[in-house]
Formats: C-alpha cells, sequence, structure tokens
C-alpha cells in the first residue's frame, strides 16, 4: 500500500523533474542570441531551477512539522556550532533586498533566539518570497561551488543531472528517510 507520506515524494520528484526538463529545453534553445550572456543565462537557468525546487518541496512540505523539527534542533545547539551553520546560511540570504533583511532581522550576528522567533513566524507564502528574493547569482554561485568541490564525475555529466544529484543531497537534509519497519 503506497503512504501519503511516499505519495508526496513521488509527486515532488516528478514535479521536479517537470520543471527540469522545462528548463534544461530553455537553456537548449537559447541559440547565439545569448552567446555573450551565457554566464548570466546559465546562473538564471540554475537559480530558476533550484527555486521552483525548492517552491515545490514547500509546497508539498508539512511546514508545522518543518518548523518544528528545525526548532528542536536548534535548541539542542550550543552557541558556537549554531553560528557556524548560520555562518554558511549568512553567506546566501545577505545578499536579500534590505526590506526582507530587515523584515527578519538578518544579520551577520543573528542569535539562537532571533532564529527561531522567524522560524516560528513563517508560512509557506513567506518562504516562497524568501525563495523568490535570493538572487539566482548567489544559487549559482553555491551551486557551482558545490560542484567544484565534488567534482565526481560532474565533467561528464549535463547541469540537469548534476542539479538532480545536487538537489537529492539537499532533499534528503530536510527529509532523512524513515527507518525501516521490519
Amino acid at each position: 500500500m503506497i503512504t501519503r507520506e511516499r505519495m508526496k515524494n513521488v509527486k515532488t520528484k516528478f514535479i521536479a523533474a517537470a520543471l527540469i526538463l522545462m528548463l534544461t529545453i530553455g537553456l537548449f534553445f537559447q541559440g547565439s542570441v545569448f552567446a555573450q550572456e551565457k554566464v548570466s543565462v546559465e546562473d538564471k537557468a540554475v537559480g530558476s531551477i533550484f527555486k521552483g525546487l525548492a517552491k515545490t518541496y514547500v509546497t508539498v512540505t508539512d511546514i508545522n512539522k518543518l518548523k518544528k523539527n528545525n526548532i528542536d534542533e536548534l535548541n539542542k545547539m550550543d552557541a558556537e556550532r549554531f553560528q557556524k551553520r548560520y555562518a554558511g546560511i549568512y553567506a546566501v540570504i545577505k545578499d536579500w533586498p534590505p526590506a526582507l533583511k530587515n523584515k527578519y532581522k538578518v544579520t551577520a550576528d543573528m542569535t539562537k533566539d532571533q532564529a527561531i522567533k522567524n522560524i516560528e513566524s513563517v508560512n509557506k507564502e513567506k518562504i516562497c518570497e524568501m525563495i523568490d528574493s535570493t538572487p539566482d547569482t548567489i544559487i549559482a554561485k553555491r551551486f557551482k561551488k558545490y560542484m567544484d568541490e565534488n567534482n565526481r564525475g560532474a565533467q561528464k555529466s549535463s547541469l540537469p543531472e548534476q542539479v538532480n544529484r545536487f538537489w537529492n543531497k539537499i532533499s534528503v537534509k530536510f527529509n532523512p528517510p524513515a527507518p525501516k519497519v521490519k
């Protein structure tokens, strides 16, 4: 029998594959018109792919459960571990528009308590606003950095395959596999 959770995972993967396919088709038919802007087109494509995947994930996820899990994890962290983890997050969100950063009190030295308040205050719509506010160039830069650090076979695989591999790694972090029941 297919569980509700498994059905969500199947739907998510189907939607993600459809998004990747649509954006890949766009990349292949960009033609020589965009030859001078190849880097910006590539950044836009990578950013769009990940934004689409992230918003799809948010749409099909139990946001209250995800918030609770993240708040529980933050409560267990000591200040040093929180600062290390937040530094990586801040590297991406520091380039949000000033109004959004002010709304969530995003600073380089955000406290764990403020992070928890931010998580408690968000809903799916606000999360999608944050996703859309993250510049494509920042997403592409992080993706390229990941691919450079984990270059196993990346040169031989296409951009959609690289994105899929990277997205699977991200989704496992957010949705660890359930323990197998015997």
